[in-house]
C-alpha cells in the first residue's frame, strides 16, 4: 500500500500516559498483543492521524490475524462490504452502494483497502443513522415503531442506559447544551439515548466479530466514543473484551495532564 510506518511516525508524537514517555508505533504494536480490541479514536478531519491509523492497522494485521471494525460503515450495509472485501464487486460499484461520509474514500477507503489486501473482516458497526435519529427524538418509544428488521440493526434498549455511566452522561449534556443540542431536559435526555444507541450498537457489532471469530478487532471511531473510559469501550469491557485505548488529536488540544485519563496512548498531531 505504500505506507511505512517509519515515515507516518515522524509527523506525530505517540505518548504512552502511563508514563508521560514517547514511544514508537513497534511499541504500540507490541502492547496490541495483549487485547481483545484496539479501539482508535479520531478527530475526524485531522489527515495525520488517518493516515498514521493507516499504517497502525497495517502492522497489527501483519503480525496477527484482525479484523476491522469502522464507526464509518452502517450494520445494513455489511453484505455490501463483505462482497467488496471478497473481490465480488468493484471499488466504485462498492462506493455507489453504500451510503458513506464525504471523506470516506480518502480517509476511510484505505483502510478498507488494506484489509482487502490482508484478507481481513471488515465490520460495518455503526446503527443505521436513520433509526439512531428516531430514538434521538422519541427516547426508547422508538423501540415500538421499529419493524423486525429494522430492530436486528439496533442494540437492545435495555441496554442504551444500563450501560451509560454518569460520567459520560454529564461529558454529553455538556456538549449537547453548548450548542450541539437543545439543552431541553427531555429532548438533551433522548440526545444522549441516540448517542448511547451508537456507542452500543457500536459495541455489539465488535463482541460479534470478537466472539465469531476470536480475532482481534481494531475499531476506529470519532474519540468521544472511546476517550476518558467512556462510551464504547466502558460498554465493551461490560461485554468481558480487553481492551486498549488510543485517542489522536492536535497537540495542546488536551493538558497533558489529563492523558492519562484519555487514553492508553494519545497520538498528538502538528496540525488537521
Amino acid at each position: 500500500m505504500g505506507i511505512s510506518a517509519e515515515e507516518v511516525s515522524k509527523s506525530v508524537q505517540i505518548v504512552r500516559t502511563s508514563t508521560a514517555e514517547t514511544v514508537t508505533i513497534a511499541e504500540v504494536v507490541k502492547e496490541s498483543f495483549k487485547f481483545d480490541v484496539i479501539v482508535l479514536g479520531e478527530e475526524h478531519d485531522n489527515q495525520d492521524i488517518h493516515r498514521f491509523y493507516e499504517a497502525l492497522f497495517k502492522s497489527i494485521s501483519e503480525v496477527e490475524s484482525t479484523s476491522l471494525s469502522l464507526e464509518m460503515l452502517e450494520q445494513d450495509q455489511q453484505n455490501i462490504v463483505n462482497e467488496f472485501i471478497k473481490g465480488t464487486i468493484s471499488e466504485s460499484h462498492f462506493l455507489s452502494s453504500i451510503t458513506h461520509w464525504k471523506n470516506f474514500k480518502t480517509d476511510y477507503l484505505p483502510l478498507v483497502s488494506i484489509a482487502k489486501e490482508k484478507k481481513c473482516n471488515v465490520v460495518a458497526a455503526n446503527p443505521p443513522r436513520r433509526y439512531v435519529n428516531v430514538i434521538s427524538r422519541k427516547g426508547l418509544s422508538a423501540y415500538r415503531e421499529f419493524s423486525d428488521i429494522a430492530i436486528q440493526y439496533l442494540p437492545p434498549a435495555y441496554s442504551l442506559e444500563k450501560y451509560l455511566t454518569e460520567d459520560y452522561k454529564q461529558r454529553l449534556t455538556a456538549l449537547f447544551s453548548e450548542g450541539h443540542g437543545t439543552g431541553h431536559g427531555v429532548e438533551n435526555q433522548y440526545l444522549i439515548l441516540g448517542q448511547a444507541t451508537w456507542d452500543q450498537g457500536m459495541a455489539e457489532a465488535i463482541s460479534r466479530e470478537f466472539y465469531k471469530t476470536k480475532k482481534k478487532v481494531v475499531h476506529l471511531n470519532g474519540r468521544f466514543h472511546s476517550d476518558r473510559k467512556g462510551g464504547v469501550v466502558h460498554r465493551l469491557r461490560e461485554m468481558g473484551l480487553s481492551v486498549l485505548v488510543l485517542s489522536g488529536f492536535v497537540k495542546d488540544r488536551e493538558e497533558s495532564s489529563e492523558f492519562v485519563k484519555i487514553a492508553d496512548f494519545v497520538i498528538l498531531t502538528n496540525g488537521r
